[in-house]
């Protein structure tokens, strides 16, 4: 009787833990294993967000950004451009939602959004494996309240009074980077990928 086929010791099944989803190619709905996670990160994003906006607080722009896990989850487990769809959708749908579309808070969450995104990437490629997911988002988080800020002087306050914030904004955005990388640190794991891997790539 012939003995029965053996994965291959090369296969993705016989390598790939339980709930590990980058080796998964079955399309759902016509959409790619990519296109599904990255919809299921923007939505995550937007809900995150929009119910994060409606909370008042004593000073509205002054928050942690729970928005941003399933930003820098799809910069870890997707891509660098799928990490920047995920945060225009999170900005512009999320404002959508909260009533403040084209207001100036959605005119500092872009403005300052944009370039702290691409700050992360940066990090990421040239410090990710020393860093990983926290220092990654602190570096986001601290570069976003700065951008905040420099966005407020040119448009709202024009004053240079107003960086005597500068210190206070930094270890603020410290802690909530760091609050926001620790959570991605800890899902990562359960998806299957290496926290400190900077080339954990879904199949698209």
């Amino acid at each position: 009787m012939p003995s029965p086929t053996k994965p291959s010791p090369s296969s993705p099944s016989s390598q790939t833990p339980p709930g590990d989803f980058r080796y998964n190619t079955k399309k759902t709905g016509g959409l790619t294993p990519r296109q599904q996670n990255l919809a299921l990160l923007a939505g995550l994003s937007v809900a995150l967000y929009t119910v994060e906006n409606l909370i008042p607080l004593p000073i509205p722009w002054l928050r942690i950004g729970v928005g941003n896990i399933g930003v820098l989850l799809a910069l870890y487990i997707l891509s660098p451009i799928d990490g920047f769809f995920v945060l225009l959708i999170k900005i512009v749908i999320g404002s959508l939602l909260s009533g403040r579309f084209l207001s100036p808070f959605f005119l500092f969450a872009l403005g300052a959004g944009v370039p702290s995104y691409w700050i992360m990437v940066g990090v990421k490629g040239l410090f990710g494996r020393a860093f990983g997911p926290v220092g990654v988002s602190v570096a986001g988080a601290v570069s976003h309240n700065l951008f905040q800020l420099a966005i407020a002087y040119l448009i709202v306050v024009q004053s240079v009074t107003i960086f005597y914030l500068a210190p206070i904004l930094v270890v603020l955005g410290t802690v909530s980077g760091a609050l926001i990388g620790a959570a991605v640190r800890s899902i990562l794991p359960h998806l299957g990928i290496d926290k400190t891997s900077e080339t954990a790539k879904i199949s698209r």
